[in-house]
């Protein structure tokens, strides 16, 4: 019981945390540039809506 509430809270933690995410706004060159000026990588999401 105790290690099921604990993963229900760590998944909680974890789910919230995604949600604090600061996407990037720009054109692909300008995201490559600022990433390797702040030594990132670039996550790419290609999205459609349905």
């Amino acid at each position: 019981m105790r290690k099921g509430l604990a993963l229900s809270l760590l998944f909680l933690v974890f789910a919230s945390s995604a949600a604090g995410q600061n996407w990037f706004k720009g054109t692909l060159d300008d995201a490559f540039i600022q990433a390797k000026n702040e030594g990132k990588m670039v996550l790419i999401d290609f999205f459609s809506p349905t």
